[in-house]
């Protein structure tokens, strides 16, 4: 609804419309609170205001308020579509890659991050050696080493997709940043404990040591927290310092909790060797 201006000053249902009295005025029965957005609005905002307010459509107005155009819901869709298809490839770094593609782009996307997982990979691996000696006495830590990091590698990928769909859509303003810190914190929390008492009580079955049990429970509610803790807080950080939180976040918090994972694992199991022996 506009004025004799042309200004946007309300909005009004066909089902209003059709409920209304026939000496209805307009303006005693439009929606005076009505969500607009400028000819200078992002694609990407008037994508996430259909969707926070579940909107048809959306007003556009100029900068003396008239109206000068709306945008539908469904021309959107191809937006928010495109949007979160880019995210999902920048976290599994690949880019804008499509099947049918050259292999040269194939190759551009995907072989610096290969190789950037691959030092991830020996920094793991050079960790796992500083404790050769344990693993020597106790062969049966090498069976379970792969259950830790792996555990933890998916809880925090899982962590970082959602961050990083949030920021995305608009919905993770920075003043929620501490709070959603301590929800993940307190999901990795409970996952570790639910996570911990079952591997411990397959490792204890299967090896028969109730010590082996309780270390690799222990390590598994560790490395949840830190799933939880790095990833969250990666992408947060990566923000902080105007860096996109899709393109490395996934490879940063997988390395965090191989290493980590690694090292309270045989860490633990270091010192309580003689009861695993």
């Amino acid at each position: 609804v506009v004025d004799d201006r042309q200004r946007l000053v309300g909005s009004l249902s066909v089902t209003r419309l059709a409920l209304a009295r026939p000496s209805a005025l307009i303006g005693d029965i439009m929606d005076r609170e009505i969500n607009s957005v400028s000819s200078e609005t992002d694609q990407e905002e008037c994508a996430r205001v259909i969707q926070r307010y579940n909107l048809n459509l959306l007003p556009v107005v100029d900068r003396e308020g008239r109206l000068s155009g709306v945008v539908l819901a469904e021309d959107l869709m191809d937006v928010v579509t495109e949007e979160a298809t880019e995210d999902m490839f920048r976290i599994a770094s690949v880019g804008g890659e499509r099947i049918a593609g050259p292999l040269s782009n194939s190759l551009r996307s995907r072989l610096p991050w290969l190789y950037i997982n691959l030092a991830t990979a020996f920094l793991a691996a050079v960790m796992v050696s500083l404790f050769e000696d344990t693993i020597s006495r106790v062969i049966a830590l090498a069976v379970f080493l792969p259950v830790v990091a792996s555990q933890g590698g998916i809880g925090g990928t899982q962590t970082v997709t959602l961050v990083v769909r949030s920021m995305a859509l608009g919905e993770l303003p920075r003043r929620l940043g501490l709070r959603l810190l301590a929800r993940e914190l307190a999901l990795g929390l409970i996952h570790g404990v639910a996570l911990g008492i079952v591997v411990g009580f397959v490792a204890y079955l299967w090896k028969g040591n109730f010590t082996l049990g309780v270390v690799l429970g222990l390590a598994m509610l560790g490395n949840m927290l830190v799933a939880g803790m790095f990833g969250a807080g990666v992408p947060l950080l990566l923000r902080h310092f105007r860096m996109d939180p899709a393109v490395s976040s996934a490879v940063f918090v997988t390395t965090f909790t191989d290493v980590i994972g690694f090292v309270l694992f045989l860490g633990l199991a270091a010192i309580f060797v003689d009861r695993l022996v």
